[in-house]
């Protein structure tokens, strides 16, 4: 793949002798809203995407933002290690007591939601903590 730069005017032959073949080629609504639709090529691996205009010349050029590799590593960093929070530390003998405790853990309160519904409390749900939580 070339890696040239895109400049407005460029015909749709310049913009892929310059960029190479783009990833994807349709066409969209026109964004000066004349009603007729325009040529749009995007190149994924350098984020760009050239919209021709009406006269088949680059009106303007868009980044384009992709799942790459590490965008989603760190996407998937975040949503495990939020901020504020550590994770928490294996203790060899607590966590599987803890995971072997949960179910009775959960049905205890369970049971208490339903007392206190009955009881004339409001019913809902509980939210259950999680397993290593204790």
């Amino acid at each position: 793949m070339k890696s040239g730069t895109l400049s407005t005017g460029m015909t749709p032959d310049q913009a892929v002798q310059v960029m190479g073949q783009p990833d994807l080629k349709d066409n969209i609504a026109d964004p000066n809203h004349s009603g007729a639709s325009v040529l749009r090529y995007v190149w994924l691996e350098p984020g760009k995407a050239a919209i021709f205009g009406s006269d088949d010349r680059l009106a303007s050029i868009q980044n384009v933002e992709t799942n790459t590799q590490q965008h989603v590593e760190q996407q998937a960093h975040v949503e495990v290690f939020r901020p504020g929070q550590q994770p928490q530390p294996f203790d060899p003998i607590q966590t599987p007591l803890d995971y072997l405790f949960y179910p009775v853990k959960a049905a205890t309160i369970y049971f208490g939601a339903g007392v206190n519904c009955v009881g004339g409390g409001p019913c809902q749900k509980p939210q259950l903590p999680p397993p290593s939580a204790g």
